[in-house]
């Protein structure tokens, strides 16, 4: 069996109901992690999953509220236990910003080594793998490719398709990153069993933090309501799973009648802490 765990589902404005980007696929007993975001070791442990039990980590794209805890994800994972390298795949740029946090907690980390003298300092080796289109990771039954999306101007930025081989039908799960509708997405989610996505759905204007520009830049490389069920009807997805609301505070029957334009399949909007079977 393998289900789907929406660990967070908010965007950079903070929000206690909603916590930074992030999703869990669990096939087998094997924990697969997608983003990052800011609460996500908090979201695991209330998901009964430990940081260390984190197969790898796979990153979409380098903005912050996609890759704010990947530390805390490290030292937690070595405070509980993981005896194997912490690895991350993800786009080119993810070793240098790794590093960089690692230069940040320099030396936090090695008094934290001296002093608690834990036996497991394997568990602080990390394997990072700077991905393009053409990468492919398999485990047993379990194959997970990345693809490109368009989130201009961050490039690269991907979204990633799972494929569960072990079933007598082929399943799919695709997971959108941050984009803008387009093709290849539609292409990689074609007859998916799920597509996760993010979705903008508005922002009230407000001249203490926002230009002109403002609302309609971050419109621009987001994903409307409308677009999404656009994109599901082309695709012909089972289940569309809403997730990484711009704002984290909307009105849901708004969201549902604009997809329902065009899809009506089953929509799921997406909530933190909320598991799915696949």
């Amino acid at each position: 069996m393998s289900t789907l765990t929406l660990l967070g589902t908010g965007c950079p404005s903070p929000s206690s109901l909603r916590f930074g980007p992030s999703t869990l696929f669990t096939h087998k007993g094997r924990n697969y992690l997608f983003d990052c975001g800011s609460g996500v070791t908090q979201r695991l442990n209330a998901a009964g999953v430990k940081s260390s039990d984190i197969e790898i980590l796979f990153v979409t794209h380098l903005h912050s509220d996609h890759v704010m805890d990947i530390y805390q994800l490290y030292i937690s994972g070595w405070h509980q236990g993981r005896d194997k390298k912490f690895r991350i795949v993800g786009p080119k740029g993810t070793k240098e910003f790794f590093q960089n946090m690692l230069k940040a907690f320099k030396n936090e980390l090695q008094g934290r080594v001296q002093w608690e003298q834990r036996p497991n300092k394997d568990g602080l080796d990390y394997e990072i793998i700077e991905i393009n289109s053409d990468y492919a990771y398999k485990n047993l039954d379990l194959e997970i490719t990345p693809f490109e999306v368009d989130h201009y101007p961050v490039d690269p930025a991907y979204g990633y398709q799972i494929k569960v081989l072990d079933t007598v039908k082929e399943k799919k799960v695709v997971i959108s990153g941050d984009t803008r509708k387009n093709e290849n997405l539609i292409n990689h989610a074609m007859d998916a069993d799920a597509l996760v996505h993010e979705v903008f759905i508005n922002l009230e204007f407000d001249e203490n933090r926002m230009s002109k520009k403002t609302i309609s830049n971050v419109r621009d490389y987001h994903t409307s309501p409308k677009e999404i069920g656009e994109i599901a009807k082309a695709a012909n997805v089972k289940k569309l799973i809403l997730t990484h609301f711009v704002p984290p505070v909307f009105d849901e029957a708004f969201l549902t009648k604009e997809i329902r334009e065009s899809y009506m399949g089953n929509v799921i909007i997406g909530e933190d802490l909320l598991t799915i079977e696949i």
